[in-house]
């Protein structure tokens, strides 16, 4: 009868240490996943503004020019607010208050990554956007934007 109740205590044992190790590689995975996932979105969002920054510099100084570019916007960010930074701005009373806040501070930022309010932002060249403060919904994380060179600066609309 003892060497039953032994056998029974082992495999108790084996039974409580293999949830544990199943347990440990199952939220060491998960961890691994949202971190990979986290990094993804942060390359995602540095590509786009890399990508933004690149066209806006691209058509600058060619005067005259029009250029129509697809952007991939990255999550979770569901729009995209562009500011004028060639001229004043005048901001309509509707605009969000980080954008506020940020062009009456003058930070120089003039691109806005909206998910409920402006999350992040950045300077992407000298730009200008009619109305002063001009907001594209992204559509499957997408954005299309016109570029015409003007020579010192881009004029943005969206298409």
């Amino acid at each position: 009868m003892t060497r039953q109740k032994a056998q029974i205590y082992g495999q108790i044992f084996i039974y409580i240490l293999t949830i544990v190790l199943v347990s440990f590689i199952l939220v060491y995975g998960y961890n691994a996943v949202q971190n990979f996932k986290s990094r993804a979105d942060k390359v995602a969002c540095l590509k786009f503004k890399n990508d933004l920054s690149n066209a806006v510099e691209g058509i600058l100084s060619d005067f005259g020019s029009v250029k129509i570019k697809e952007f991939q916007l990255c999550p979770p960010y569901t729009k995209v607010c562009f500011v004028e930074t060639y001229e004043s701005p005048n901001l309509p009373s509707s605009t969000d208050p980080v954008i506020r806040d940020s062009i009456a501070s003058n930070t120089g930022r003039n691109i806005f990554l909206v998910e409920d309010i402006a999350k992040d932002s950045f300077y992407a060249g000298k730009i200008s956007v009619e109305p002063d403060v001009l907001c594209i919904k992204s559509s499957n994380n997408k954005i299309r934007l016109k570029l015409e060179g003007r020579g010192n600066y881009v004029l943005l609309s969206q298409t």
